[in-house]
C-alpha cells in the first residue's frame, strides 16, 4: 500500500502540478490578451490620428487650390479686360491714322499742287521772314 499512496501522493502533485500549470498558462493567456488589447487600441488610436492629420491637410490643400483657382480666374479677367483694352486702343488709333491719311489724299486730289505751294508760302520758316520785316518773302534770300 505505501506504493499506492506514494502513487496518490504523486500523482496528486502531479494533478496539483497541471492544475497549477493550467492556471498559470490561464493567466498568462489572459495578460496577453490584455496587452494585445492594449495594442490593439494604441494602434487604433494613432490610426485615428494620422487619419484626422491626412484629412486635415486634404482640407488645407483643397482650400488651397480652390484659392488658386479663384485667383488664376480673376488674373485671366484682368488679362482679358487689358487685352480688348489694348485691341480697342490699336483700333481707335489704326483708324485715326486711316481717316488722317484719307484726309491727307483727298486735300491732294482736290487742291493739286497749288494747295501744297500756298501751304508752303504760308510757311514761315519757308520765306515769310520777321514780323517787322517791309517785305513779304524777305527771308528767302532770292533778293
Amino acid at each position: 500500500m505505501p506504493f499506492i499512496t506514494g502513487a496518490l501522493i504523486i500523482g496528486g502533485m502531479a494533478l496539483a502540478g497541471s492544475f497549477y500549470t493550467a492556471d498559470q498558462a490561464r493567466r498568462q493567456a489572459g495578460a496577453a490578451r490584455d496587452q494585445a488589447q492594449k495594442q490593439s487600441a494604441a494602434t487604433s488610436q494613432r490610426a485615428a490620428q494620422q487619419l484626422s492629420v491626412q484629412r486635415e491637410q486634404a482640407k488645407t490643400a483643397r482650400e488651397r487650390l480652390n484659392f488658386e483657382v479663384g485667383q488664376s480666374a480673376e488674373q485671366r479677367q484682368l488679362l482679358d479686360t487689358q487685352a480688348k483694352q489694348a485691341a480697342e486702343s490699336l483700333q481707335t488709333q489704326q483708324r485715326e491714322m486711316a481717316e488722317e491719311e484719307s484726309n491727307r489724299m483727298r486735300q491732294l486730289r482736290r487742291g493739286g499742287r497749288r494747295s501744297l505751294l500756298s501751304q508752303e508760302r504760308l510757311n514761315p520758316e519757308a520765306g515769310l521772314g520777321d514780323f517787322g520785316s517791309v517785305q513779304l518773302g524777305a527771308g528767302n534770300g532770292l533778293g
